[in-house]
């Protein structure tokens, strides 16, 4: 799918075959999953070529950020799919010259989708290459707030569910809590680690494009793209504060686990000291071994005195130590 916007704030979707060029008023070209006919018409009306599927997945720093014949050439990975199960990080190119933006992308987040519908809402409509790729970065980098404040809010309740729990109590239930919160917090670690990276690759594009476009970017928007710098920075300290919360909530639940097991260990531990005195006294006595007391009738009442007092002597001694 091909998306334009031109200068007067006019959105075109061309999802079918096109029948006529492209407009000469274009500020913004948005290929989404484009076939190899819409990307060779939207090279020939730019007049420079657009990065393929592979090179966008290039590492390096030098293949993701470099100039062209006065285009600047910026991939960043943007995260996707963050309000499903599986979000995940994709990369996208965004090529912007002094008179046109475009981004060759091959999923849809939401950002894209919002900017749309400003545009047909009319709502601050931008009407240059430079302004539109603020309003994406704006959009994103509030989109990634939004999914850390999340994150945040799942942290809270974590807090206070797994310092609630009793480990004490050798049940399932605690037991199957205490599993879902592992993994419920490899989940947001993962989704936070996807986010940091994403803000990191955001922050090196956003530097790069003020030190190469500061020769014809609009002076008025210079403040504006310093300020959404300046939220990436503490957005970025905000994953790191994340980080160490939830290192610290994954140590406590495996403490909490931990101490759990141990207590179902000294439920056997304690059960199997109990029951030894006992077990040893009668199985001498049931050996039949010649003892003083065989042929006494009340032999056997003295002997099983002698083992229940053997069962609650042990019984009277941890409670005392407050082992049980």
């Amino acid at each position: 799918m091909v998306r334009l916007l031109t200068q007067q704030g006019q959105l075109i979707d061309w999802n079918d075959e096109k029948t006529h060029p492209f407009p000469d008023n274009l500020v913004y070209l948005d290929l989404l999953n484009p076939g190899r006919g819409e990307e060779l018409e939207a090279e020939k009306w730019l007049e420079y070529q657009l990065p393929t599927r592979e090179e966008m997945q290039e590492i390096e720093e030098s293949s993701r950020l470099y100039m062209e014949k006065g285009a600047l050439y910026m991939t960043a990975w943007i995260p996707v799919g963050l309000d499903t199960p599986d979000p995940e990080n994709t990369s996208m190119s965004f090529v912007i010259a002094p008179d046109c933006l475009t981004t060759v992308r091959y999923a849809d987040p939401m950002a894209f989708r919002v900017l749309a519908d400003q545009v047909r809402r009319q709502c601050s409509t931008p009407l240059s290459s430079d302004a539109v790729f603020l309003t994406l970065l704006e959009l994103i980098v509030a989109r990634i707030a939004d999914a850390l404040q999340s994150v945040e809010g799942d942290m809270k309740k974590i807090c206070r569910d797994i310092f609630n729990l009793d480990p004490h109590k050798a049940h399932a239930g605690v037991e199957k809590d205490l599993s879902d919160v592992v993994k419920l917090l490899g989940r947001r670690s993962a989704l936070v680690a996807n986010l940091r990276e994403s803000l990191l690759s955001l922050s090196r594009m956003l530097q790069y494009f003020l030190n190469n476009a500061a020769t014809w970017m609009r002076g008025d928007l210079a403040a504006q793209f310093r300020s959404v710098m300046r939220d990436i920075k503490s957005l970025d300290d905000y994953t790191n504060q994340q980080t160490q919360e939830m290192t610290f909530l994954l140590e406590s639940t495996l403490g909490l686990i931990n101490i759990q097991q141990n207590q179902i260990i000294k439920i056997f531990t304690v059960a199997s000291v109990l029951f030894m005195p006992p077990t040893l006294i009668a199985s001498i006595y049931g050996m039949n071994v010649g003892l003083p007391a065989a042929e006494n009738r009340w032999a056997f009442v003295f002997v099983m005195l002698v083992i229940v007092l053997s069962a609650v002597l042990p019984i009277w001694f941890f409670k005392r130590k407050r082992l049980l």
